[in-house]
């Protein structure tokens, strides 16, 4: 496949993830006020604590999807359809004896701390099992049926992907008005109905991908332990470096609460999800750039992998600036439109979480190329190590009178660093040049990073503050900071790309009409 039939490829699937996650957001933001009216704060608050029990274990599903999702793809890469049918199979093999000893843990564990420990109220604890038991099920449907999902991603069927997502996220809200109608325990109801769904789509999966995909055939005979070893290694060492991230980010929360107070756990939520919808957009560029950056390494093109992963690096950048400048100049009047009351410090908050999540995702496809090469073990304890100073660091700060938003300085700082630990250990493992990084990525970022804010800051002082400057100031920032980045973010022929792309959706929408 040429260069340019893959860069048209990644931005087909970027625009059908795009697609995916404005729909899958408005829809679930709906969906959770539906379900808060169906279900009543107190029904709401016991799926909330008994399905978070749960969730903690996403960290293991995550971590195990991520694994699988990279073997396949160097499988496709290599173009080695024996190995994809052997990797298929090891890793359906390998979710279910990992589905067995999570549900074990949940038995005994979660069914423990549910029934002596947790705070149900008087006459609800027969429902909070059923929700125990039903996301027990659940989990186990997603980890069984992820290989089916690498699969898709590794194939780069976003659209499919795209579509099912939106297919999910429709039927659980759909769940919400059947249950408003049910005279019975609606909570019961749910978590069984929830259930359904996620078997419905893991069988939807299971068909598209046998039906489309060669080697997507699970056959409980095929095992290769020397594979099974490998997958467990990968995952293993994937699961210390998201445990440092989540220790990093929960720890916080923790001192930020005993330092401040609930007050400011709430600001720190807000901000949070405002920011968590930015990032989802951001985050498909790196989901996009993915695949194609483990083929191309598995396939013996490690200088075309580096150019993606830099590539990849700039316009992630250059996207979440896009959202940055505008949220950083209306932050107040954004969340009193959306909260009416804006709790303290939210909108100091809010600002310091975007540029939080753009020192996360700076890194990202960075990180991918080191999952591509497979030797993982020497970046995992490095980054593990500088993620979890986060912590310590917050604490002494905490402990020496710093103000709360103190912590913000010390994750954005660490993480930035972070990316220093992967030039280094990229170095070690393949001809990475971090003078052509810093030239092709860091250098038009930093511009950009620059000139972005000289005109909203002008239209900012100069206007008084009110829904007014929001949706002028708001339009000037999104307008100026893309007319920085073709300027000063793209290259020539880049621009030129972006050009025939953008000329011929035109196109397209005039001969519709």
């Amino acid at each position: 496949m040429s260069i340019t039939e893959n860069n048209k490829r990644i931005a087909k699937n970027t625009l059908a993830l795009y697609f995916r996650t404005f729909i899958t957001m408005i829809v679930g933001l709906y969906t959770g006020r539906v379900m808060l009216q169906a279900l009543g704060v107190e029904n709401y608050g016991i799926n909330a604590v008994v399905g978070g029990i749960v969730g903690m274990s996403s960290l293991i599903t995550g971590t195990m999807s991520a694994a699988i999702s990279r073997y396949i793809t160097c499988a496709l890469g290599k173009k080695e359809d024996g190995q994809l049918k052997t990797m298929f199979s090891t890793s359906i093999n390998a979710q279910i004896v990992m589905a067995m000893i999570v549900a074990l843990v949940l038995e005994i564990a979660g069914v423990w701390f549910l029934n002596n420990e947790a705070n149900i109220p008087e006459g609800r604890m027969e429902a909070a099992n059923w929700v125990l038991q039903c996301s027990i099920v659940t989990l186990m449907i997603s980890l069984i049926s992820s290989p089916f999902n690498a699969l898709i991603i590794a194939h780069e069927r976003m659209a499919i992907y795209a579509y099912m997502s939106v297919v999910d996220v429709t039927l659980k809200l759909a769940i919400c008005f059947v249950i408003m109608a049910y005279g019975g325990d609606r909570l019961v109801l749910l978590v069984v109905l929830q259930v359904v769904v996620a078997f419905s789509m893991s069988i939807f999966y299971g068909y598209y991908c046998s039906r489309n995909f060669e080697g997507a055939h699970y056959s409980p005979r095929i095992l290769d332990k020397s594979l099974m070893k490998e997958l467990s290694m990968f995952s293993g060492w994937n699961l210390i470096n998201n445990g440092a991230y989540v220790f990093a980010t929960q720890g916080v929360n923790m001192l930020v609460n005993v330092f401040f107070g609930v007050v400011y756990n709430a600001s720190r939520s807000i901000a949070m999800t405002v920011n968590g919808t930015v990032q989802g957009f951001v985050n498909n560029f790196t989901v996009a750039f993915s695949p194609q950056i483990t083929k191309s390494y598995a396939a013996g093109d490690a200088a075309y992998a580096v150019h993606l992963a830099n590539r990849g690096t700039k316009f992630t950048w250059l996207m979440m600036y896009v959202f940055i400048v505008p949220v950083c100049m209306e932050a107040e009047t954004l969340l009193r439109l959306w909260l009416g009351e804006v709790p303290e410090l939210a909108p100091l908050f809010l600002r310091f979480a975007m540029f939080e999540s753009l020192a996360v995702s700076s890194g990202q496809n960075l990180f991918k190329l080191i999952q591509a090469d497979g030797h993982i073990k020497n970046y995992t304890i490095r980054a593990a190590i500088t993620a979890g100073l986060i912590f310590p660091l917050v604490w002494l700060a905490f402990n020496a009178g710093a103000p709360v938003w103190t912590a913000y300085l010390i994750f954005i700082i660490d993480f930035l660093l972070l990316n220093i630990v992967r030039f280094n250990v990229l170095r070690r493992l393949m001809a990475f040049s971090v003078r052509i990084f810093l030239k092709e990525c860091i250098v038009p970022c930093m511009i950009v990073s620059i000139t972005s804010f000289i005109l909203p800051v002008m239209v900012a002082y100069y206007m008084e503050e009110g829904i007014i400057r929001f949706f002028v100031n708001g339009t000037i920032s999104v307008v100026w900071t893309c007319t920085c980045c073709v300027l000063f973010g793209l290259t020539k022929s880049e621009r030129a790309f972006f050009g025939d792309k953008a000329y011929s959706i035109l196109k397209k929408i005039t001969c519709c009409k």
